[in-house]
């Protein structure tokens, strides 16, 4: 396993390659500092729980693969067939970082026939890596706070890989948007932010339910399924 200085270095060098074009195309050069503190979103400190999303769940209303395997699927506009990646309660990890520099551009939920659905979108190259599992308290990266949550049951998603915006023109495309995700009155979907080499997310749940993980392609998303 690579230090995550190492890995932190070889994100901020392939980001630099991966965004700079796009950087370059907005007008003066930005002359972001690398962070001190974790990347956060706007709305971590203090946020009121929002209504269920129903509309806004990943690219529509029914995501849809016709492929899929543990780590990779690939999606349509037809009807989902069966996705073969087991459903299970336990630990989940992948470590498989070479190569790999993402930065997290999007996180979205959704509520679908017979399962909850949270998603993160990136930009970058590679495949990520994760850490997944139950646990009773989760808390936010590198600050080791409880988050803002119920407590109780946990799924702690720790995505390895994704890292925080360090390069010029990166920070415009780091997710932004509201950390609390609402998916119905079970389910709360949490965007704690990134912190060196990986990005955190937590999903509280009424009750220890089984989950699926695996990843999409064209954008790369990450996705997580938990039984309803």
């Amino acid at each position: 396993m690579r230090s995550p200085r190492l890995l932190h270095a070889g994100i901020a060098l392939t980001l630099a390659a991966t965004l700079g074009l796009a950087g370059c195309s907005t007008g003066e050069p930005q002359t972001e500092q690398a962070p001190t503190e974790p990347i956060t979103t706007a709305s971590n400190a203090e946020s009121e729980p929002t209504e269920p999303e129903t509309t806004e769940t990943d690219s529509a209303a029914s995501e849809t693969q016709d492929e899929a395997s543990p780590t990779t699927a690939n999606e349509t506009a037809s009807i989902e067939p069966d996705i073969d990646v087991a459903w299970i309660t336990g630990k989940s990890e992948i470590w498989d970082e070479a190569g790999t520099s993402l930065l997290a551009s999007d996180f979205r939920v959704g509520l679908h026939d017979g399962y909850y659905r949270v998603v993160v979108e990136f930009v970058g190259e590679g495949e990520p890596g994760w850490t997944i599992e139950w646990v009773e308290e989760s808390t936010e990266i590198a600050r080791g706070e409880p988050l803002p949550i119920p407590q109780g049951n946990v799924l702690d998603v720790m995505i390895h890989g994704a890292g925080w915006p360090v390069v010029k023109g990166a920070p415009e495309y780091f997710y932004n948007g509201p950390a609390d995700k609402r998916i119905d009155e079970n389910v709360i979907a949490w965007f704690d932010g990134a912190f060196e080499a990986d990005t955190h997310v937590a999903i509280s749940a009424d009750k220890v339910r089984a989950y699926r993980v695996f990843t999409l392609e064209s954008p790369k998303r990450l996705v997580i399924d938990l039984k309803r």
